[in-house]
């Protein structure tokens, strides 16, 4: 398990994997939740107590409560989400924040 931070984007979050590389923290105080596998990725950040950002797993649902984005990594079924870097993951988890608070 990998903690990180970006103070910037009040960003927070503890990261693991592989096959999933998940990760969960908040964003601006919000619970978020990512997660890579096979060849995609997926994050959710849940604006509403009731709402768990597990459970946000559409754009439709991302409107509703809170933020949604997904992703490809490599080729269709090569499993490269299954094993992101670490590194390669707060990326994709740091842009996807921005993403949110610059819609705020």
């Amino acid at each position: 398990m990998h903690d990180f931070e970006n103070k910037e984007l009040d960003l927070r979050g503890k990261i693991q994997g592989p096959a999933p590389v998940q990760a969960e923290g908040t964003v601006n105080g919000f619970p978020f939740y990512f997660r890579a596998r096979h060849d995609q990725w997926t994050f959710a950040i849940s604006e509403n107590p009731g709402m768990d950002p597990v459970d946000i797993q559409m754009d439709e649902q991302g409107k509703k409560y809170g933020f949604f984005a997904e992703g490809r990594v490599g080729g269709e079924w090569d499993y490269a989400a299954s094993y992101l870097d670490d590194n390669r993951a707060i990326v994709i988890i740091e842009r996807c924040a921005r993403e949110y608070l610059d819609g705020k």
